[in-house]
């Protein structure tokens, strides 16, 4: 239940023994799975992604930072030029891979599991499925540098959620659920 004492849509979700901590969900990975992490900036995707390896992980934001200052979200279209390149260099020497960025878009989606099957390799969704007011919360706590619009994360947030109508017919080979407690 959420703070407010309402079910929430999050917690329709299903979540086997195998999705209930991150080492569970790690251990259900294959090696050189592209594993795609999707949820709402503040969904905790990056701290979740904090137990794998640094070299296996391409994050949008570390991107974004390379190219321009960190947060600036007006760089987003030459880190997500670097991100594909990256993306197909990894998996074409099947490296297990991560990506942490939010993902909620289906075109987003489409894309790299197209990059995935064009490689041979097993894509993964990870949905990431934090409340919104925990998402708005962590957001508002972050550096103003790094903070993203509160309107943004909110429709980041309704595309998640819309996400797990969506996931099964997106040609993933496997969808794996994170739910933080």
């Amino acid at each position: 239940m959420s703070s407010t004492g309402r079910t929430t849509p999050w917690q329709a979700i299903t979540v086997s023994a195998a999705e209930e901590t991150t080492a569970r969900w790690l251990a259900s990975t294959r090696p050189g799975d592209l594993v795609v992490l999707i949820g709402a900036s503040g969904a905790g995707k990056t701290t979740l992604l904090g137990s794998v390896p640094p070299h296996r992980v391409v994050s949008l934001d570390a991107l974004r930072a390379g190219v321009s200052e960190p947060g600036d979200q007006s760089a987003t279209p030459d880190a997500a030029v670097l991100q594909h390149l990256l993306l197909t260099m990894r998996l074409r020497r099947g490296a297990t891979t991560y990506t942490d960025s939010t993902s909620v878009d289906i075109h987003h989606r489409a894309q790299l599991v197209g990059l995935a099957r064009q490689f041979g390799v097993r894509p993964v969704a990870l949905l990431v499925g934090t409340e919104l007011e925990v998402c708005l919360q962590r957001n508002a706590a972050r550096p103003p540098a790094t903070r993203v619009p509160e309107d943004e994360v909110r429709r980041q947030h309704a595309l998640a959620l819309a996400a797990v109508a969506t996931l099964p017919g997106e040609g993933f080979a496997e969808i794996l659920h994170h739910r933080p407690a």
